[in-house]
């Protein structure tokens, strides 16, 4: 295998995903935000956006931001979408630019969630909180504009996770019919015995040193996974929507998301798989104006768009 050479350059960048020092890669992180946020273009023409709180019944509050193009249809489709960050870092501004890229190029609203953060909020907090927002976007649906009938749940890395253990929520407890699930280099197996695991051991920007000392920050203990933290350990996946998953080469992730894919196959789901030659994890954020990284973008909106946006008619 040879890495992308467009991707070379953007590799050795700040420790922002130290996980034997959480504080300080949220400090490292925070400050590159704010330098990107500084420097932050207007967003494309016709897209707003907007922070907010998802609320359930008890009055319990989610932060939320809805991004979507002025001139959709009503009712539109939505997506749900969910950050990553090793279940410990990242929150609304770390995907800012994805939400963007999806409202402008699909034809659908879109709800970014900032789910609270392990070790302080161990699992299932998160995943609750993607719940809420889930729950609240339906509730909204018709003050947003939205066609309930088209709801996607999508998520990067950690996100992915969380978006795949919800959907699997939401089938077994008679929650919100989804109409597609989008998950990107998704984190879905927390038993790290797969090839590529062991074959990034060390690598840049994440590797399987890392996923192992991830796992007990979000769990809040040593041992197993259940199902909706860690989705590969589901035994039956029938039932579930249309998926896209994409999968990067150099990622110690690798496999356990193509067997995923693999095992969705023979549970009759209908799968779009995308495997990136020569890319590391995380590369179409890392470096979103190289070739790879634009392709990997147009293709996750153009999967929006076919899925849950306005259909022909």
């Amino acid at each position: 295998m040879a890495l992308d050479p467009e991707l070379l350059p953007f590799l050795g960048g700040p420790d922002d995903a130290n996980m034997d020092d959480i504080a300080g890669s949220r400090a490292v992180s925070a400050a590159f935000n704010a330098r990107a946020i500084a420097a932050r273009p207007t967003p494309p023409l016709g897209v707003t956006f907007r922070d907010t709180v998802a609320v359930d019944g008890t009055g319990y509050e989610v932060p939320i931001r809805i991004y979507a193009r002025d001139d959709l249809p009503v009712a539109s489709g939505a997506v749900l979408f969910i950050h990553g960050g090793a279940f410990v870092f990242g929150d609304l501004e770390g995907e800012h630019d994805r939400c963007l890229y999806y409202a402008a190029y699909a034809d659908c609203v879109v709800v970014s969630v900032d789910y609270r953060l392990a070790p302080e909020y161990p699992y299932p907090a998160g995943l609750d909180d993607c719940w809420v927002a889930l729950n609240w976007l339906i509730a909204q649906a018709s003050e947003l504009g939205v066609d309930t009938q088209r709801i996607c749940v999508g998520g990067a890395s950690a996100g992915g996770s969380l978006a795949a253990g919800l959907v699997l929520r939401c089938r077994d407890e008679n929650g919100p019919g989804i109409a597609a699930q989008l998950l990107i280099y998704p984190v879905l197996d927390d038993r790290g015995t797969t090839l590529s695991m062991a074959e990034f051991e060390v690598y840049d920007p994440w590797d399987g040193e890392r996923s192992r000392k991830m796992w007990p920050h979000y769990l809040g203990h040593g041992g197993d996974a259940p199902v909706y933290a860690a989705p590969s350990r589901a035994s039956d996946l029938h039932g579930l929507p249309t998926t896209f998953l994409m999968v990067c080469e150099e990622d110690p992730l690798r496999d356990e998301d193509l067997n995923f894919a693999q095992r969705l196959l023979h549970a009759g789901v209908s799968v779009e798989l995308h495997h990136y030659r020569g890319t590391y994890h995380a590369f179409d954020v890392i470096a979103p104006d190289t070739a790879v990284g634009r392709r990997a973008l147009s293709e996750q909106a153009l999967f929006l768009d076919h899925e849950v946006g306005t259909p022909t008619r």
